[in-house]
């Protein structure tokens, strides 16, 4: 900024005069006007073997911003348009799996919020305890699929709290299957079209593990339905 005023101020000069005006060294101004000519905010012309830098007029800074507006909107709206592709693309090329960390209550409930977002998934879900650690969800997730009109099927280990939310939200779309009694365990699945998430309720931290790769994630759907196929 400092630069682009002092051109300003000065009209067109060599780097030599702008440097020692600006106080900084020739070779660093170089680097500056650089930038300002990236910008469109500055030009170069040559005069009897030198170079010589100005500003733009100022009234040309509004147009050269509006310019940039548009060539933004523009590209917005390709990548919208092209969007589908190239998450296809970046699907395929994915080979190592992206990895994130949730930890404590608050970072969950963020992951949650990513799992509102799915037009469907597959789960092992443990009703009593998330009705305990994370209540805020223990209908919310099953409300915004129905609202979405989005379709699930889901394993729930057996307690009063399974069949209050099969006998609530079990339907067509929303299927909900309770597991034998044995099959007992103190954490939740997720799978998704491209992604596993797995949350753990402990005593004292609730904390969960997302992994991004649609071919972990098709092993797993295939899998459930599998299981799904055996338990009645």
């Amino acid at each position: 900024m400092q630069t682009f005023l002092t051109l300003l101020e000065l009209g067109a000069q060599p780097v030599s005069v702008i440097a020692r005006r600006v106080g900084v060294p020739r070779s660093s101004m170089y680097l500056i006007l650089d930038d300002l000519k990236k910008l469109q905010l500055a030009e170069e012309f040559e005069r009897e073997g030198i170079k010589y830098f100005k500003c733009i007029p100022v009234r040309n800074i509004a147009d050269v911003l509006k310019a940039k507006e548009r060539k933004t909107h523009q590209t917005l709206e390709l990548l919208e348009d092209k969007l589908p592709e190239l998450e296809a693309l970046e699907n395929k090329l994915s080979i190592t799996p992206k990895v994130k960390f949730f930890e404590g209550k608050e970072a969950v409930m963020k992951m949650y919020e990513e799992v509102l977002k799915e037009k469907g998934f597959y789960a092992f879900f443990h009703p009593k305890l998330v009705k305990r650690v994370m209540p805020e969800y223990y209908h919310k997730v099953a409300e915004t699929l129905k609202k979405n009109k989005g379709r699930a099927k889901e394993f729930m280990v057996d307690c009063p709290e399974a069949q209050e939310y099969k006998k609530r939200f079990g339907s067509k779309n929303h299927q909900v299957k309770i597991l034998p009694k044995r099959a007992v365990f103190a954490s939740d699945t997720i799978i998704t079209g491209d992604k596993i998430y797995m949350i753990s309720y402990g005593e004292k931290e609730v904390s969960a593990t997302e992994i991004f790769n649609t071919s972990l994630a098709k092993t797993q759907r295939i899998i459930f339905e599998e299981l799904w196929e055996r338990v009645d």
